[in-house]
């Protein structure tokens, strides 16, 4: 699934580097760097724990109903640019972290920060600059984004603080549709300034089909014969922001 979706951006993202070569004599080129703060405020599984520990009727009583859920992350990194007017084209680096939450019926509900992750974000978007002035100009933005999950440390056990299953980072990896807008003020007639904010919507990861397909999951407390199962039934959409701040260099 990850290599059908890498391959499907790709293939997007051809007829972008056909009007580069095409028109590239006569489209104004710059490239810039950037620092980015970004989130996916949904996504993520949730669940029920469905198989307390037997011979424990206290912590049966207090879990037999209790939810668990794995899920919204974000992070900060940073990326470069390569713009021709009305594409931009980007690759960047991040670092974050995820939550986890569960709540229950004779408990209040605790979170935890979650596993952390180190992501690429290759991104092609479409816009269509407005110059307000000689120095701001303005510009609607949409496209695709596929974000690259490179390492996703395993995530906990809740209950017995142990690992569940090998877990493969790639599978969380996912295409991402975005639309928003930036702005560029030209500090001179080579350097600018470039704002923008987009917000978009993911497919869902390899990792959130498998989790909800294949429940319910075993987990073992370690140093002892304790078995905990969680049936996860449900994969939230996944849909997020990015704000972006940098600086571009005009080539032409």
């Amino acid at each position: 699934m990850v290599k059908k979706l890498f391959l499907l951006f790709f293939a997007a993202a051809l007829p972008a580097a056909g009007a580069f070569a095409q028109t590239g004599a006569q489209l104004p080129l710059s490239f810039g760097v950037s620092a980015s703060i970004s989130g996916d405020l949904g996504g993520g599984v949730s669940g029920r724990i469905t198989e307390p520990p037997d011979g424990i009727p206290a912590v049966a009583d207090r879990l037999g109903e209790a939810t668990y859920s794995h899920g919204p992350y974000s992070g900060r990194g940073s990326s470069i640019f390569l713009d021709a007017r009305f594409v931009q084209f980007s690759v960047g680096y991040f670092q974050g972290t995820s939550s986890e939450r569960m709540t229950g019926p004779a408990s209040p509900a605790t979170s935890r920060r979650g596993p952390s992750l180190t992501w690429l974000e290759i991104g092609l978007l479409g816009k269509f600059p407005v110059e307000l002035s000689d120095r701001v100009t303005v510009f609607p933005l949409g496209g695709l984004a596929y974000r690259l999950m490179l390492t996703n440390s395993v995530p906990l056990n809740p209950l017995s603080e142990s690992l569940i299953d090998p877990f493969n980072p790639l599978h969380a990896s996912a295409l991402w549709f975005r639309i928003g807008g930036g702005m560029d003020f030209n500090l001179s007639q080579a350097v600018f300034l470039r704002r923008s904010f987009t917000y978009g919507l993911r497919l869902r990861s390899r990792w959130e089909n498998n989790m909800v397909n294949d429940s319910p999951h075993d987990y073992f407390t370690p140093g002892s014969d304790l078995q905990w199962g969680i049936t996860y039934d449900n994969a939230s959409l996944g849909h997020g922001f990015d704000v972006t701040v940098g600086v571009g260099f005009r080539l032409r």
